[in-house]
């Protein structure tokens, strides 16, 4: 941090601060600490010295203040607590409470207003007065901060020798605190030390970067074949391509690199990594692009298929997470005092109160916002391995056991590490998959044909863990059922070539979402699941086709598009219609004894002209409910949630379909209803025709006998359609789903005494109206 101009003019605390140091002995604040802890503005001091801290009436007393130009100019001369201010507010929201136009008068006259006010903290367990901060701008809160009184045994002293000279996250306090985390890592947390077996050819890294150490600079390329990484440490990188790698293993430069590799030709953010892994006395280094062949799509799909193995077996992963590219390096310039705890002398400056905000920087840096988190590829890096370091505007510590950060090298309990492939039971470990792909899907990939691979080492350390259940194409067997029943947060533009069959999340390039309830009532069985797999050995990796076979009700409807939104009509001689589900009651009255749906397009399935018409389009799709969750949670109230595919015929055989997108209906009850709902689920639980997530149906011994029997988790399924939920009717409610599956029964009935013979339906259910053998590729 270069030297401030003003500060001769602090001077005159220095004596006062010595008398504060010699009054609280245990706090060991030398002279020098204080005086620069202690740098602030003129204004700043005038309103610390004659703070009333007898206030305790919300929101305490007004101060004038700096205007928007002032507090500019005083963080710019070293203010302390002006720089934490301008650097807390996000000028964007600044602009969207003032607006521009204001904001420039008030630069000219109105000034900024601090409210002060003091509070009891004894609702903490320790007694003493806390002071709410407040800055308010026309008339809108724009911060608050809570300063804790300074008390005996509280120890900044540490902060001297760690911030105020650091303004780099290369600087020797930054590699000080990397130490520490690694060392208190290595000998204290065992599920953080587990080394690969040495018989685990399969697990290995083919080859490593040698990077030598401090001493010797040699790097070159190595081949794994004759290493014992069972005794041998090796790091690696996670990091974004950007526009491209410069340096990259080949064919042509590959005998070059094992012989070695010129400094001056390996990118920044290379060079970087490898003085952090000989920094950590380790002398072996994996990078992506430099250890993979980049023009043998061979070598990397037996790369990328032992990639978990990879990352999990790495003694420490470096994660250059705010740089976009090769160039930008691990390290980053940082201003101290956005790091150190806020320490404010209040009142008579000759025998000061010391308050602290001990979370100083307010915008605390979020990992999730740092460019490297973007891209869809790193989140099974960082999730896999066993110890992160990620270099942001600071440095962060991960680890199985702790979290941490320069600012907070000690994370708190709800900070610790929250990404994590693991769970006890079948429901936890599909909740655990369901939000790693919840968060997956909203990640970058440079190719969209990555969206397998990308995640199978995730895949693969889950599948190691859930005996009995097989993985395919992104969904788990046990439960498909319900897993087929993912949604898009919005319609994503269909890809030109197949990465995935339409019934994988992975075939959509957004966000993807399940609803989850405790129980659920089965309407269709899926009785086969075929996938061709890129590679064979490659289990949770890409595939090159996949079908799943069911048998289930379905029913004919046409899908219009509107000039606002799409809607499902249907059959008119049934004098049913299904609506967007935002229509009220009152809009629409063939509703009020009938259904009505909420649509949610994987892709739009109409030609560009078409979106683009004024007029309303229509295609005929096919509706296959699948399931009904039933959500008892709901305090006052419950929910029952019919949800089920839409789908299109592909023209190549009868019965085969593809899917392009996902409806529900759903019904909701008062206290009355749900009385009678439980009551009716109770029976039906003992009866086996619903079921709980991790209840295994009656009449078996146990999981694994379960299972033989019902891979798939379809459990008892009851055919009956018409009055299947009878009880919400009888209590005077809609029961708009059991008016669906009435719909569905007698669409079926009307069409077979008419003769009319679906060319597009499968094989029809002789056992049950409406229930057909269909397939879904």
């Amino acid at each position: 941090m270069s030297e401030d101009p003003n500060y001769e003019q602090n001077n005159g605390f220095d004596a006062q601060e010595e008398a504060v140091q010699s009054r609280r002995p245990r706090l060991h604040l030398s002279p020098e600490f204080l005086a620069k802890r202690l740098h602030y503005c003129s204004k700043c001091r005038w309103i610390f010295e004659n703070a009333d801290l007898s206030i305790q009436d919300y929101p305490g007393k007004e101060y004038d203040f700096h205007n928007w130009a002032g507090l500019s100019d005083a963080a710019r001369e070293g203010c302390h607590h002006c720089y934490v201010l301008l650097n807390t507010l996000d000028e964007e929201h600044i602009l969207r409470l003032t607006g521009p136009d204001k904001l420039e008068s008030q630069e000219k006259s109105n000034p900024l207003k601090l409210w002060i006010r003091s509070y009891d903290r004894a609702w903490t367990g320790t007694p003493g007065i806390m002071t709410s901060w407040e800055l308010h701008s026309v008339d809108q809160k724009l911060y608050d901060i809570h300063l804790e009184p300074l008390e005996d045994g509280i120890d900044l002293s540490e902060a001297e020798g760690r911030f105020i000279e650091c303004t780099s996250t290369d600087s020797e306090a930054s590699w000080k605190q990397i130490l520490s985390w690694v060392d208190q890592c290595s000998a204290t947390h065992p599920s953080c030390n587990a080394r690969i077996r040495q018989d685990s050819r399969d697990r290995k890294p083919t080859r490593l970067l040698f990077v030598g150490d401090l001493v010797n600079s040699w790097v070159n390329l190595c081949e794994t074949k004759t290493l014992d990484l069972s005794r041998t440490d090796y790091m690696t990188l996670s990091h974004c391509w950007g526009d491209g790698v410069p340096l990259r293993l080949t064919h042509d430069n590959y005998n070059r690199f094992l012989a070695g590799i010129e400094f001056n030709e390996i990118p920044k953010t290379f060079r970087d990594a490898i003085d952090a892994t000989r920094r950590l006395s380790v002398q072996y280094l994996w990078i992506d692009s430099l250890c993979i062949v980049q023009d043998s799509r061979e070598d990397w799909l037996h790369e990328s298929a032992k990639m978990h193995h990879i990352y999990q077996n790495s003694y420490l992963n470096l994660m250059a997470a705010a740089s976009s590219n090769s160039h930008g390096g691990l390290y980053s310039s940082k201003y101290p005092f956005l790091s150190i705890p806020f320490l404010v002398p209040l009142g008579d400056p000759r025998k000061p109160k010391l308050a602290y905000y001990r979370y100083m920087n307010a915008r605390r840096e979020k990992l999730d916002n740092l460019t490297l988190f973007s891209r869809g590829w790193v989140m099974q890096e960082r999730v896999l391995a066993r110890r992160n370091l990620i270099f942001g505007k600071e440095i962060h510590w991960e680890c199985h056991d702790s979290t941490g950060s320069e600012s907070f090298p000690v994370g708190t309990a709800l900070e610790k590490r929250q990404h994590t492939v693991e769970g006890e039971t079948d429901a936890s470990r599909r909740t655990v998959w369901q939000n790693i792909v919840k968060n997956y899907s909203c990640l970058n990939l440079t190719f969209a044909s990555d969206r397998l691979i990308a995640i199978a080492g995730m895949a693969a350390e889950l599948g190691q863990l859930w005996d009995r259940v097989q993985y395919y194409a992104g969904l788990w067997s046990l439960h498909l059922r319900a897993s087929l029943l993912w949604y898009s947060r919005k319609p994503s533009v269909q890809a030109k070539s197949f990465i995935a069959p339409s019934w994988s999340w992975a075939s959509v390039g957004t966000e993807v979402q399940w609803f989850d309830a405790d129980d659920f009532d089965g309407l269709a069985e899926v009785f086969q699941v075929d996938v061709d797999l890129t590679s064979n050995g490659h289990p949770f990796g890409p595939v090159t086709r996949g079908s799943i076979h069911l048998n289930g009700p379905m029913c004919e409807a046409r899908l219009v598009k509107t000039k606002y939104t799409e809607i499902l009509c249907f059959d008119q001689d049934t004098e049913d219609t299904v609506s967007k589900a935002d229509m009220t009651e009152d809009d629409d009255a063939t509703t009020q004894s009938g259904f009505r749906t909420t649509v949610v397009l994987d892709h739009y399935p109409w030609s560009e002209q078409e979106m683009v018409a004024e007029t309303d389009v229509d295609i005929t799709v096919y509706l296959a409910p699948l399931q009904t969750d039933i959500d008892l949670k709901l305090t006052y109230s419950g929910l029952l949630r019919l949800g089920g595919l839409l789908l299109l015929p592909t023209g190549s055989i009868s019965g085969q379909f593809r899917r392009i997108g996902h409806f529900f209906i759903h019904d909701q009850w008062g206290m009355e209803g749900r009385r009678v709902y439980e009551e009716r689920i109770a029976r039906m639980r003992k009866e086996g025709k619903i079921q709980q997530k991790d209840v295994k149906l009656p009449g078996f011994v146990d999981r694994e006998e379960w299972l033989k029997i019902y891979p798939f988790g379809n459990g008892v399924i009851t055919k009956t359609l018409r009055s299947r939920y009878i009880s919400a009717v009888d209590l005077g409610y809609a029961g708009e789903i059991s008016n669906f599956l009435g719909y569905i029964d007698r669409w079926a009935e009307e069409h077979r005494k008419m003769g009319i013979m679906d060319p597009n339906l499968g094989e029809e259910d002789v056992e049950a109206k409406g229930w057909y053998r269909y397939e879904i590729v």
